[in-house]
């Protein structure tokens, strides 16, 4: 990774850190972490072919691949935007269904994916070392629509069991996928569908392998408090408590943005800025059609 491209390209040990992520207010710049991300990751465009459209942020996530060269690993190039390709298709899949499930045509989100933001992920985790220094992944929550991840088989992904508050091991299961929601599908839905915190801890002393893919809606779009679920009758299936957890999470986030309303680009820049990827440049201006800021 690079000043001139922040997010499409390789990043070592430390080259993200979330750790600590979560306890970020808005506007706040990254602290120093207790715990280092113990991993190493290449960052391709799972969306080649796509434009966004917005402010900086969208143009750095539409850059493309930096792939190694066709001379140097042959068919590696091909092999990742192949995947990508079944993976877009994949979550378009899985989305025609919550669209379904919320009351909504089938083909709903294709308006919103028309130029998406998709992140196609390769990560290697080494065994960790030291418990208090380091973690695979410190816990989070992912910031878009989905994420569909392949892992290998050493395990360590760890989702947290939000009524019981304790971790539950999410175990590789052989010819699966593991599908996390994002913040922004919970928003939409007004968190009749939630975004799941997660983690990795490589306990083991084998090193760990996944592909995550992330998708993102078109960054002009506007993310509307429970604008995907408004007239459907969804919520009727939601007994009182959890309405009354999703109430008040829902005017917690109301608060941090007084409309309500958030566009996609500023939902993706403010996770990548608390991770620390994007720290040369403020870009709190993009959202609203002005330009970075030093």
């Amino acid at each position: 990774l690079s000043e001139k491209s922040p997010v499409r390209g390789y990043f070592g040990r430390g080259g993200e850190d979330l750790d600590q992520v979560m306890d970020l207010k808005d506007g706040e710049a990254p602290k120093q972490k207790a715990r280092t991300d113990h991993k190493e990751a290449l960052d391709s465009n799972g969306a080649p072919w796509s434009r966004p459209k917005g402010g900086f942020v969208a143009e750095v996530f539409g850059q493309p691949s930096r792939f190694p060269e066709e001379e140097d690993l042959p068919g590696f190039g091909e092999t990742m935007d192949e995947y990508s390709g079944a993976m877009f298709a994949l979550a378009k899949r899985i989305l025609s269904l919550m669209a379904r499930v919320l009351g909504n045509s089938p083909d709903y989100f294709d308006q919103h994916l028309t130029n998406p933001v998709a992140t196609h992920r390769l990560l290697h985790y080494w065994p960790i070392e030291d418990f208090d220094k380091q973690i695979g992944v410190g816990e989070h929550t992912d910031y878009g629509l989905l994420t569909i991840l392949k892992q290998d088989s050493v395990g360590g992904l760890q989702v947290l069991n939000a009524k019981e508050l304790r971790w539950v091991h999410c175990c590789p299961v052989d010819g699966a996928f593991v599908v996390n929601l994002g913040d922004m599908l919970a928003r939409w839905t007004g968190h009749i569908f939630k975004s799941t915190i997660h983690r990795v801890v490589n306990t083991s002393s084998e090193e760990r392998f996944s592909v995550p893919y992330f998708l993102e809606p078109n960054m002009d779009t506007t993310i509307v408090h429970g604008a995907l679920c408004e007239g459907t009758g969804a919520g009727a299936a939601v007994d009182e408590h959890a309405r009354r957890c999703r109430l008040r999470r829902v005017w917690a986030e109301r608060r941090r943005s007084p409309t309500g309303d958030e566009m996609s680009e500023a939902i993706l820049e403010r996770f990548y800025r608390a991770s620390g990827q994007l720290k040369v440049r403020s870009f709190s201006k993009t959202a609203a059609g002005g330009g970075p800021t030093a």
